[in-house]
C-alpha cells in the first residue's frame, strides 16, 4: 500500500477514543493507522505519568471512507459527527 492511498478519517486528542476508533473498525475489516503529532507523549506517559499534548489522526485506505463513516454513524457509544 502507497501512503498516499491512506486518508485521515478523523484526528482528535483522546488517545483511548482512537483506540477505540480503530478497533471498531478493524472488527469490520477496515485497517487503520493512528498517527500522532507528538509520537514522544507516550514515552513522557510511561515515565512521568502524565500525558502530553498529541493530535492523534486516524487514517485509514481511501477506498474504505465511506464505509468508515457509516459504521461509525451506527456505532451511538462514539456519538460522533462525521
Amino acid at each position: 500500500m502507497k501512503t498516499n492511498d491512506l486518508r485521515v478519517l478523523l484526528s482528535t486528542e483522546d488517545r483511548v477514543t482512537a483506540e477505540d476508533i480503530q478497533s471498531i473498525l478493524e472488527e469490520h475489516d477496515i485497517y487503520t493507522m493512528l498517527v500522532s503529532d507528538n509520537p514522544a507523549s507516550s514515552v513522557i506517559g510511561i515515565y512521568m505519568g502524565s500525558s502530553a499534548m498529541e493530535t492523534i489522526d486516524i487514517q485509514i485506505n481511501n477506498e474504505d471512507y465511506q464505509k468508515a463513516i457509516e459504521i461509525l454513524n451506527e456505532n451511538t457509544e462514539l456519538a460522533l459527527d462525521l
